[in-house]
């Protein structure tokens, strides 16, 4: 791939992986390190989500913050592979399948981790009027959550759509040739 083809980002990731080293010459080397970072990006998701759900409640308000800050580390690092794999030209919410138990694992986590840090927050922070701020919490929770199920339905229906054009214009091209 040239250079002048790849976007800022590709290089700052390619950067940041060194996967211009000559290491990647060998293709073994490439498959054992490449399945060995995916291992190590799968502990640090589970390490952070886990790490992330007990610190609220074993070190209060302290860590509470730090669960925020580890989440929002964890949401940049997951960002960061979703972006690279799409801009390599692989979707990964259309690859495989998301209804998965270690998915739904990980997000209750997430959840727990996330609301745990909430509610302590909350309770520190909110003064007298925290029955309010824990139902706008609950409303944006909710509001956020049907977006976020609009959002995939309407991508899988687009892509189905996009398929189906893509298998018709190719039928046209058949007819044409035939």
């Amino acid at each position: 791939m040239s250079r002048f083809t790849m976007s800022r980002f590709i290089r700052a990731m390619r950067f940041v992986g060194d996967l211009d080293d000559e290491f990647y010459d060998d293709e073994l080397h490439r498959d054992v390190w490449n399945e060995a970072s995916a291992v190590g990006f799968q502990l640090f998701v589970w390490v952070s989500l886990v790490a992330a759900a007990i610190l609220p409640w074993v070190a209060g308000i302290a860590g509470s913050w730090t669960s925020v800050g580890v989440l929002l580390v964890f949401l940049s690092v997951a960002t960061a592979v979703l972006g690279y794999t799409r801009a390599r030209g692989l979707d990964m919410h259309t690859s495989q399948k998301l209804t998965r138990a270690r998915i739904y694992g990980a997000t209750g986590i997430y959840l727990l981790g996330a609301g745990s840090a909430a509610v302590t927050l909350l309770a520190e922070y909110g003064g007298g009027n925290t029955r309010s701020i824990a139902a706008g919490a609950s409303i944006g929770v909710c509001a956020g959550l049907a977006a976020g199920i609009h959002g995939i339905v309407r991508k899988r229906r687009l892509e189905r759509e996009d398929e189906a054009r893509a298998e018709q214009e190719e039928l046209l091209e058949l007819e044409k040739e035939g």
